[in-house]
């Protein structure tokens, strides 16, 4: 008979719908075996009978979220001992699902020899050595059935004349976990194209890379046993990457199908940095939406831009000369700053912290505001190809990389001054960075892509923007 894997459990963390292996660790694949007797000369046949109890071992195949496990002719079993690997084959499964295996050992083989039970058998080199399986898949159910789904029993030999059995009963134990990934967007809507997925375990630095045959809606894996955090890194076929870091609970033996919500997509563009540029602005929720404003260190967009609403400044102060926050202590440069009391001050803070960054605030760790380096190198002749295009009727620069195809849409959303005035929107496109302009503490770095429409001119520059005025974030992962 074949025996269902039930459902039994869920993650308490944001992996969902644990389905456990059917009585694992009691109801497990029994090898019935004869009392000890004397060794034999020449070739030895090994026979025993492998009775499906434990579903976590066999060939898997998957219906309504269970897996269902059943022996089949020609499945090998590694028999290890003496620092080498013989090989028991599946000869015959009869109508109750109960294996018949046979293989051939060496005639010195000792009575009571301690061996290892191992499946599959390609788990393990000639020698018995554990070949590492994990760290590259294709995500493929019939791929962790074959190869991936592996468990292990230490036992002793009896022999008698020709022949040899196991003594006694031996328990096959499931070494992996195996899980079912699903994913959807921000939306709630599948994602269906599924290339590549990593998978990190945050404590060990464990990782399993999959890379898929072809696009798929759902990616196989077979884990080791752990209760840390994961991070988990998706790529699509349409260039788009997903991430989410989320606890998991695995225990070997088990099936868990989860599915991830991940949000905020981004793309790699193959950039010499590694860095890839999310596909929308803060505040919006497609490439083409202007999203929220941004003054230079606020994390909150508002409807009055200027100085006197600035956070980094005095109170009752209106002037840029009374910022408090992120400024040169050199005399000699634009940062000679004093307090209301007429003290010279500056804390020389030139890079935003995690508090101060508008894409971190809004989108999480994982993200940042980009530097000046991040930005002149998204437009470099060298590595992106940049048109003035439209997307869904707006205005923007389209920037694709040449070594992989890859783009990024950014609108021309313009720039706030004052309460409200927008300057610039449907022909430039702002990208605010976290970097104060060299010694200006009044300004920051900016990438500009501005349209000329009466001459068809395009102006592509990383310049100074005032720390007041309301931009557009475009986020980056942070490396």
């Amino acid at each position: 008979m074949k025996t269902t894997i039930t459902n039994v459990k869920r993650l308490c963390t944001l992996l969902i719908a644990a389905l456990a292996f059917a009585a694992c660790g009691n109801d497990t694949d029994d090898i019935a075996g004869q009392e000890p007797v004397q060794p034999a000369k020449g070739d030895i046949t090994f026979t025993a009978v492998f009775a499906v109890k434990n579903p976590g071992t066999r060939a898997l195949t998957e219906s309504n979220n269970t897996l269902t496990a059943s022996w089949e002719q020609g499945e090998e079993i590694a028999i290890v001992f003496g620092g080498n690997k013989y090989v028991a084959t599946v000869t015959a499964v009869d109508g109750a699902g109960n294996a018949t295996v046979s293989a051939t050992l060496p005639g010195n083989t000792p009575n009571n020899q301690a061996v290892t039970f191992i499946y599959p058998a390609s788990a393990v080199d000639e020698y018995g050595t554990p070949i590492d399986l994990l760290s590259s898949q294709d995500g493929t159910l019939a791929t962790v059935s074959s190869t991936l789904d592996v468990a292990t029993a230490d036992g002793t030999i009896v022999i008698d004349g020709t022949s040899a059995q196991p003594n006694g009963t031996v328990t096959l134990k499931n070494q992996f976990a195996i899980c079912k990934f699903q994913f959807k967007d921000e939306d709630n809507q599948a994602i269906t194209d599924i290339t590549k997925f990593t998978i990190t375990d945050l404590a060990t630095q464990d990782k399993y890379t999959v890379t898929t045959p072809s696009a798929q809606p759902a990616v196989y894996v077979a884990m080791l046993p752990s209760n840390n955090s994961m991070k988990f890194e998706v790529e699509t076929a349409s260039g788009l990457g997903y991430d989410k870091t989320a606890s998991a609970k695995l225990q070997p033996g088990m099936f868990y199908h989860p599915t991830l919500q991940l949000i905020n997509p981004w793309v790699d563009l193959d950039l010499p940095s590694g860095t890839k540029w999310a596909t929308h602005n803060v505040g919006a929720r497609s490439p083409e939406e202007y999203g929220d404003y941004f003054a230079w260190g606020e994390t909150e967009p508002k409807s009055d831009y200027s100085w006197s609403t600035y956070k980094w400044i005095y109170a009752g102060r209106t002037k840029w000369t009374d910022i408090n926050k992120y400024t040169f202590a050199d005399g000699q440069t634009n940062g000679c700053w004093y307090n209301s009391n007429g003290e010279f001050i500056g804390d020389n803070l030139t890079e935003l912290l995690p508090e101060d960054d508008a894409a971190t605030a809004n989108w999480g760790s994982g993200w940042q505001m980009p530097s000046q380096a991040q930005c002149e190198e998204l437009y470099n002749s060298n590595y992106t190809t940049i048109e003035w295009t439209t997307l869904n009727d707006v205005n923007g620069w389209k920037i694709t990389s040449k070594s992989n195809g890859n783009s990024i849409f950014l609108p021309a959303a313009g720039v706030y001054q004052g309460e409200p005035y927008l300057l610039g929107y449907n022909n430039t496109c702002v990208c605010l960075s976290r970097l104060l302009f060299e010694n200006r503490s009044d300004a920051a770095y900016a990438l500009f892509n501005y349209h000329e429409s009466y001459d068809n001119h395009d102006y592509v520059m990383v310049d100074k923007g005032n720390r007041s005025d309301g931009l557009s974030v475009r986020p980056v992962r942070k490396q």
